[in-house]
């Protein structure tokens, strides 16, 4: 059987892999489908905000007294020269496993083939330059830690190290694109128009949060953008351009002081660049760990053996470094976007009674604690014990500001 003929047989652990890999890519679809599946396409007829949504947006926010003075200027970056696109890399890392499949089975089925002589004078020979080998391998992972120290910066208001491989002008370009995708989608039915008394209350709320954080450079120097969604799902996220959008479920369901906590939150993910480190987080360990445990078992076990183990590694990386990043970013910006919100001297009680709330809401099985660590965000009762245990350092931020 030729290898060909292996791959033919095992394609559906392949689908698996690259599964995998391109999962977190289409996050976005289910929230499109079911968002315009569940409005009837002339409930609000906003066809004259689809083409040019974002400036029709953009220039009623700052109407509303968003801060947007500076023209959209792009975040600095120190570094941009080295910055890896976002965009290729992402693209290079959807196939760069099934590559190193391919190569190492390649590799397995060339040695194979070899006389046991001649494996004999190959094993010599590579220990005979052992050094050499070591050399090498050792410049390039120094190289490699080089560049990722290099990509390191501080954040001075949490004192923490995080990494930025990605240049965030790509990364910009690429929410651009996929808010574009999402105002398309949702244009015909289900975009609230800013004369909508329910846009006019997020609007102001993100209004009142970002006045009271204007200090702060990467909120300050970015124009902000409100899109209300006309759908019950109580949701609401943010896109790495200042695109923050707004689910009607969440407006109706939040009391004011409790959206402005979300609002918040959704903030901090912004101008913490969440996206940027999650990737290079991402991508760093897809290099530095997967790419090399996939080439080794290619090359010591058979095909579907080794896909299987691969299948199986893919899930540990997935469930180790995505989602547990993924919870950790979610806490972080539960903590910063109670913060924002403190500035502006909103009550910051109401954080952990909405959570309280929606632990309520969506009740879960008892079985569902025993699998929290396969979920992207934390269970709604933590973050409401969480937020309960910021309260005392929120009121103190209120004092020094003054409320």
């Amino acid at each position: 059987m030729t290898i060909l003929d292996q791959f033919a047989n095992c394609e559906v652990l392949i689908h698996i892999i690259i599964t995998i890999n391109v999962f977190y890519q289409l996050k976005y679809s289910g929230i499109i489908i079911y968002t315009m599946f569940t409005r009837l396409l002339s409930r609000n007829n906003s066809l004259l905000q689809i083409s040019t949504a974002k400036y029709s947006i953009s220039s009623y926010s700052c109407k509303r007294g968003l801060v947007c003075k500076t023209p959209n200027p792009m975040l600095k970056i120190p570094k941009k020269t080295l910055q890896l696109k976002n965009h290729v890399c992402q693209t290079s890392r959807r196939y760069s496993l099934l590559l190193t499949v391919i190569g190492g089975m390649a590799a397995r089925r060339w040695w194979r083939e070899q006389t046991p002589d001649m494996k004999r004078r190959i094993a010599d020979a590579a220990w005979a330059y052992r050094q050499a080998i070591c050399k090498t391998v050792t410049i390039g992972l120094g190289l490699i830690g080089t560049f990722l120290l290099y990509s390191m910066e501080l954040d001075t208001r949490r004192q923490v190290w995080r990494l930025f491989i990605f240049n965030d002008q790509m990364i910009e370009k690429n929410a651009d694109k996929e808010v574009d995708f999402i105002l398309d989608a949702m244009g015909r039915c289900c975009l609230l128009s800013v004369e909508h008394p329910t846009y006019k209350r997020v609007a102001d709320i993100t209004s009142r949060i970002l006045y009271a954080n204007s200090k702060i450079e990467l909120i300050r120097n970015r124009k902000w953008h409100v899109v209300v969604l006309d759908n019950p799902m109580v949701n609401a996220f943010v896109m790495a351009n200042g695109f923050i959008f707004v689910f009607t479920g969440m407006a109706n369901l939040a009391n004011d002081d409790q959206l402005s906590i979300i609002i918040g939150h959704e903030l901090a993910h912004c101008i913490l660049r969440h996206i940027n480190n999650f990737n290079s987080v991402v991508l760093a360990v897809h290099v530095l760990c997967m790419l090399p445990i996939t080439a080794f078992l290619s090359i010591a076990l058979p095909l579907s053996w080794a896909l299987l183990t691969i299948a199986l590694c893919q899930f540990i990386f997935y469930v180790s470094v995505k989602l547990a990043m993924h919870r950790f970013q979610e806490i972080e910006a539960d903590r910063v976007g109670l913060e924002l919100a403190a500035n502006a001297c909103v009550d910051v009680t109401q954080g952990y009674r909405f959570w309280e709330i929606m632990a309520i809401l969506n009740e879960s099985p008892k079985h569902f604690w025993r699998f929290w660590w396969m979920q992207t965000h934390p269970t709604d009762i933590s973050r409401a014990h969480y937020l309960f245990s910021l309260i005392p350092e929120a009121k103190e931020l209120q004092k020094l500001a003054g409320c």
